[in-house]
């Protein structure tokens, strides 16, 4: 039973439902849709991949809008046919953000949903369109008795592509309420884009030097729904570049999740601020399913596998990720130069893979935990993209920043710009080169990946023995018994400190 449920689609497939459904003549129109599920670890939501629109003859206009049983099971046999759901979506021309049923939809829809889970083994998805602002709202009716379908109303239904728009349930996700501390952000681009920026559930993966900042940035922000991914424990050899961590949290053996919801709870300028850690990669498949809960994922890593694994959930399973990177040029003991990256990953974008951010034959080579052999990294050249390492928090709070930048201008574009394109900055110079075209033409991931969800003919992810050493190492010393108190007592102080 679904319990949780939204809906996504490309920019592509949203622009050719707008030009359907909004009719010049002011009347309501319909369409059938085929849909894929994305299974998170609480959520589903239905990914629309492509429109079964109406022949002649298959529906009736008058005022309002009726379809015949020929059109139905048309629909049904090509959505059985491609192993897709089958959805159903009508306009209201005059209607303005979230739609609901009213009772004559509630019927017709209600009507078919039983026949649509016999004939395509997944139960039918309804949306309705708003026609004054090209929102959307949907249900998936689930049985709940012989003969009775119930709709479970979605959260939200998001359009993914050179923009990211979402359509919020007010009342499963109402707006929140704004506080004195968010005066000069709500300023800048209004209640109704505040309110939307708010309820957005963005992850972060990997509270390092470059997710930290961006962690601060979002909790300053108003967001209320934040989750962190990271398996790491904090050491005094990332105090340097990780804010918000020190010594006593290396004493401790303090995860880098756990500094990250402490800094995000003191921050926080929303009333209602809700946190989730996960001491986990995305690589695992228990990451990978709380990840595709998310409407929105930063992506703050360096390594291959965990890149390659956002990069599928961009396209097949069309979360947005925001990725960056950092390369410093030291030699000799002195700084040549630094580069770092920002862009978007997502439909009608490059993705990670084809922007050279990772490379996929050292993916094989990190889930063999080559990575983490000493032997195998000291055979590596010393400027090789696997062994550098060199950075310092300048350089991370600018990467940081660079990817907020991004993350802000899709979400609000400002002035009607949403896509600037993927972004390189090089200190040397003070300069910037753009790549605005898309990813190559024989790239999977946004060509015969894209919106397939569950039925991504791919397996990412696996164990991941470097983080389960991580998570080993830290419960073990977590069991001695002075650190425990230690950390019993460190633990009630930030509760009385950070108490409002």
């Amino acid at each position: 039973m679904i319990t949780r449920f939204s809906v996504a689609m490309t920019t592509s497939v949203a622009q050719r439902l707008t030009g359907h459904l909004r009719r010049a003549d002011g009347q309501e129109d319909c369409t059938f849709i085929l849909w894929r599920p994305s299974t998170g670890s609480s959520r589903t939501t239905a990914l629309i991949v492509d429109l079964v629109l109406p022949e002649a003859g298959d529906r009736i206009v008058h005022g309002t809008v009726d379809f015949t049983s020929e059109y139905f099971l048309r629909a049904a046999d090509i959505a059985a046919e491609h192993g897709c759901g089958l959805g159903f979506i009508h306009a209201h021309p005059r209607g303005r953000r979230w739609q609901r049923l009213n009772d004559i939809d509630y019927a017709a829809e209600a009507s078919f949903a039983a026949q649509t889970i016999t004939l395509t083994g997944l139960p039918l998805v309804g949306m309705t369109f708003a026609g004054a602002d090209a929102r959307y709202g949907a249900r998936v009716w689930q049985r709940h008795a012989p003969r009775t379908y119930v709709p479970t109303e979605a959260e939200n239904v998001r359009v993914v592509g050179d923009r990211f728009t979402v359509t919020f349930n007010d009342t499963l996700i109402p707006s929140p309420e704004a506080t004195d501390r968010q005066v000069r952000t709500i300023s800048a681009w209004g209640q109704d884009t505040q309110n939307d920026l708010a309820r957005l559930h963005v992850g972060v993966v990997g509270t390092g030097s470059v997710g930290m900042p961006i962690v601060e940035a979002l909790a300053r922000t108003g967001l209320q729904h934040l989750s962190f991914f990271d398996f790491d424990t904090v050491e005094y050899l990332n105090l340097d570049r990780l804010l918000h961590a020190t010594g006593r949290d290396v004493r401790l053996h303090r995860a880098k999740v756990d500094i990250a919801a402490r800094a995000a709870r003191r921050s926080a300028t929303g009333a209602n601020i809700r946190v989730a850690t996960h001491e986990l990669s995305v690589a695992e498949p228990d990451g990978f399913a709380a990840a595709a809960d998310c409407d929105l994922l930063f992506s703050c890593v360096d390594r291959p596998w965990p890149r390659a694994v956002l990069n599928l959930l961009a396209y097949a399973h069309l979360i947005p990720v925001v990725d960056g990177g950092i390369s410093v040029d030291a030699r000799d003991q002195r700084l040549k130069g630094a580069e770092w990256r920002a862009h978007v990953a997502a439909p009608g974008r490059a993705c990670m893979e084809c922007l050279g951010q990772y490379d996929p034959a050292h993916v094989p080579v990190e889930r063999d935990g080559l990575l983490d052999d000493p032997a195998y990294i000291r055979g590596l050249s010393a400027d090789h993209p696997l062994r550098r390492k060199e950075n310092v928090f300048i350089f991370s709070t600018s990467a940081a920043a660079a990817q907020l930048n991004q993350f802000l201008t899709m979400v609000t574009a400002p002035s009607g710009v949403a896509d600037t394109g993927a972004h390189l900055y090089h200190l040397t110079t003070g300069t910037i080169d753009q790549r605005l075209e898309g990813c190559q033409a024989a790239c999977p991931y946004d060509g015969t990946l894209r919106a397939l969800g569950d039925d991504a003919p791919v397996t990412v992810t696996g164990r991941h023995p470097a983080a389960e050493r991580a998570r080993t190492a830290r419960a073990l010393a977590v069991r001695r018994w002075p650190l425990r108190i230690w950390r019993a007592v460190d633990d009630l102080l930030v509760r009385i400190l950070d108490r409002p």
